[in-house]
């Protein structure tokens, strides 16, 4: 057990790993879409987490808009007002 511990720590202190590796929670929160509630509930899901929220605020921050704008638009058919959702006292719904 004491040669297989030492081994793979060896191998992994090896491994030339590069800063430029692509983020992949990063790459996964840019590709989403929004189509159905799932979807919105995969990404408040991802919120639960207030160090990934620190972490990738400003693009959460559009995909949450993205969210809200699918929500009013597609689900509820408003089409007649700004895609900006606000509540009362006209402050605008933000992440």
């Amino acid at each position: 057990m004491m040669f297989k511990t030492n081994y793979l720590n060896d191998y992994f202190e090896k491994l030339e790993i590069s800063s430029n590796e692509p983020d992949w929670n990063e790459m996964i929160l840019q590709t989403m879409k929004f189509k159905e509630f799932l979807d919105c509930k995969a990404l408040l899901d991802m919120m639960d987490d207030d160090e990934y929220v620190g972490k990738y605020k400003f693009i959460l921050q559009i995909k949450f808009e993205e969210m809200v704008e699918w929500f009013i638009t597609k689900k509820l058919g408003v089409t007649t007002r700004t895609i900006l959702a606000y509540a009362s006292k006209n402050r605008k719904i933000s992440l």
